[in-house]
């Protein structure tokens, strides 16, 4: 908690910023990645119900990466981007992992430490309580030690790594990503609707077919790490019973055979609350070519972020700058929360009641928070929702973060007003900015601040309007209007540095 405190400490205004006019500095840059794979079954995490993993199918990682900015010997900026194969990174593991780095490097401003999940459904959770814990099954909060003890021994690793480094981005093209949500004839929206239905019109949004890549090559020429950001979560196979990276884990294997078995590959999640690698329509045709090119599911995708890394590589590693402009900023900033309704408070209250008699299905829980919050704003009308941002440029480009399921639009519309050549918006990173409930407050509360804490959604006008699981009030804290809060003030960070 010493590094939480620090942190707002440090960022006690809604909004941080520096001056416009940063100048180039030599980069330095260091990486490293750690096997946070379970050694024994345990449970996973992304689903109502529980599931317990029989195996492997692909290793989970935290991949970190570290860079700094210096004239001469004198330090000017600096950044820890650290990659985990997680569902989210909820207050139960960014808080350890702070914790863990501050000790391990206790001159570290822990506001310029960036935690993402890469939003597999296929790790452990990362609190206790949430499933009934069975024998035999790895308790989540023990899990949680194991991860953080490696994650915060890599950072340190990349830390002290750190050499003079070379740096260079791009765009490329991939189709991982479809929207997920089916609109039908009488305006409803079904995640994961049938598209085969005669009532089905539209998918509701867009698509973000972007594979954002940024590589570091130390001064010798040899690359250190390669920055993918992918607009989708790893959930191609979030329903098996196996541990699993899902598509980076192919991914990672791809990359390192063509450029290096000891790259660092940090992979990152775009925005992509409305976004799933599931197949939406035209799955026969698509089935199909993947059966053709003897592949799976998995490797299938992973071929296609292979190809747009490469498209990328190609062009850009011509174009390396080791005199960049480094500036990392990061805020508190305060979104309202999405009102909840009289009428959505009742039919939550029912459902929870009628779920009680059923503890592990977790929409129980679900439904009781938007009954808790309802009644809070009796004391509250207007409550407000306190979440961390980064913004981070390096060069030209810029990387910019937020805690929650994004939904598309609103990463368009940072992107399209955005002055730097090129922005990574990266969703499930860091969070837990609301201060933690006190240890004699009720249950309820201290569930309702660590489901808070990172990984909720955050849904479009139109998706709310259409309804259904993502929009509704049971899935979000913020609403729309906190949304375009979210977009204008990370813009203003964005701007200010150009």
């Amino acid at each position: 908690m010493r590094a939480l405190r620090r942190i707002f400490l440090t960022a006690a205004t809604a909004a941080v910023f520096a001056a416009a006019h940063a100048q180039a500095a030599t980069l330095h840059v260091g990486a490293a990645r750690c096997d946070i794979t379970p050694d024994m079954p345990s449970f996973l995490a992304g689903q109502f119900s529980p599931r317990v993993s029989r195996g492997v199918e692909y290793p989970l990682t935290a991949n970190v990466l570290a860079i700094e900015s210096r004239e001469g010997d004198k330090p000017l900026d600096s950044a820890i981007v650290i990659s985990v194969d997680t569902a989210v990174v909820r207050a139960s593991i960014l808080l350890p992992i702070r914790d863990a780095v501050q000790e391990q490097l206790p001159e570290f401003d822990l506001g310029k430490l960036i935690v993402a999940g890469t939003h597999t459904h296929s790790a452990p959770p990362t609190v206790d309580g949430h499933f009934k814990q069975q024998e035999g099954v790895q308790v989540p909060s023990d899990y949680v030690r194991f991860a953080v003890a490696k994650i915060a021994a890599a950072a340190r690793q990349a830390w002290e790594a750190r050499k003079p480094a070379r740096f260079s981005y791009g765009l490329g093209h991939a189709v991982v990503a479809y929207n997920r949500r089916a609109v039908y004839a009488d305006g409803t929206a079904v995640m994961y609707g049938k598209t085969n239905d005669p009532n089905f019109r539209a998918i509701e949004g867009m698509e973000d077919h972007d594979v954002n890549s940024m590589f570091f090559w130390d001064a010798n020429d040899k690359l250190l790490a390669i920055v993918v950001n992918v607009s989708c979560p790893s959930q191609e196979v979030e329903s098996n019973r196996l541990l699993s990276s899902d598509f980076w884990g192919p991914t990672r294997a791809l990359l390192g055979e063509k450029y290096g078995e000891d790259l660092t590959i940090v992979g990152l999640c775009g925005a992509a609350g409305d976004q799933s690698p599931h197949l939406r329509y035209r799955q026969a045709a698509d089935d199909r070519m993947t059966r053709l090119r003897k592949l799976d599911r998995l490797r299938e995708i992973a071929r296609r972020i292979v190809r747009g890394v490469d498209e990328v590589y190609e062009a850009v590693q011509h174009a390396k700058q080791d005199d960049v402009v480094v500036k990392h900023q990061y805020a508190v900033l305060k979104l309202p929360q999405r009102i909840v309704t009289e009428a959505e408070y009742k039919a939550c209250k029912a459902e929870a009641e009628r779920l009680k008699a059923n503890p592990d299905d977790g929409r129980g829980n679900w439904n009781a928070r938007i009954v808790a919050r309802y009644e809070r704003l009796k004391t509250d009308p207007h409550p407000t929702h306190a979440t961390p941002v980064n913004v981070l440029r390096i060069g030209d480009a810029v990387l910019c973060t937020n805690q929650f399921e994004l939904y598309t639009d609103f990463a368009v519309q940072i992107k399209a007003r955005s002055k730097a050549v090129q922005t990574f918006v990266v969703q499930l990173a860091n969070g837990a900015a609301e201060p933690q409930p006190p240890a004699d407050a009720p249950e309820a509360d201290k569930s309702n601040w660590h489901y808070a804490s990172s990984g909720t959604y955050l849904p479009s006008a139109r998706a709310v309007e259409g309804g259904g699981y993502g929009a509704v009030i049971q899935s979000n804290v913020v609403g729309p209007a906190g949304g375009q809060v979210l977009v204008e003030e990370t813009l203003k960070m964005i701007n200010a540095m150009f």
